[in-house]
């Protein structure tokens, strides 16, 4: 087996992400007692992952940390105001992103609708009830006139006079 064919397979990045297979495990395990040189190897591939993960990390909100120690501070010392650690706010470059500060708890789960939006369903619902009600009239008296109809479009049956004999 060639080492640096081995090395450069892609294992040991694989084994580091967390992305390695069992048997790639056990097999790199078994070659890093043989094989010291592998551990600088680690280390060096390790180190690489580390810079390139920080060359495109992102940073916090500039703000994040007085909020933090704020609520902090709000949490044990009984709802008293903390001193905020950065004096002054930056605007945001154009290259970063922006945030939504959301904060937890803030929103009271009531949801308040202007009184024309209310007047407005209500209107709905009425008209929605009548054309319902209208609708079972209009079926009832469709299905009367049917009735009455059928009754005049049908031949009347003589009465059958029973013959006595006799």
């Amino acid at each position: 087996m060639n080492l640096r064919d081995y090395i450069d397979s892609g294992v040991i990045e694989r084994f580091l992400l967390g992305l390695a297979t069992t048997e790639q495990e056990q097999e790199l395990a078994y070659l890093r007692q043989q094989f010291p040189i592998l551990e600088q190897e680690i280390a060096a591939v390790e180190l690489k992952i580390e810079r390139k993960l920080l060359e495109e990390a992102v940073d916090p909100p500039y703000a994040l940390k007085d909020e933090v120690m704020q609520s902090i501070h709000r949490n044990y010392s009984g709802g008293k105001h903390y001193r905020t650690y950065s004096t002054k706010t930056r605007p945001p470059r154009n290259d970063e992103p922006e945030y939504i500060h959301v904060k937890p708890g803030g929103w009271n789960r009531r949801i308040e609708v202007s009184i024309w939006w209310r007047c407005a369903f209500i209107a709905v619902c009425v008209l929605a009830m009548s054309l319902a009600a209208s609708t079972w009239y209009f079926h009832k008296r469709t299905e009367k006139l049917e009735d009455i109809l059928i009754r005049l479009k049908t031949p009347a049956i003589p009465a059958v006079q029973s013959v006595i004999p006799g």
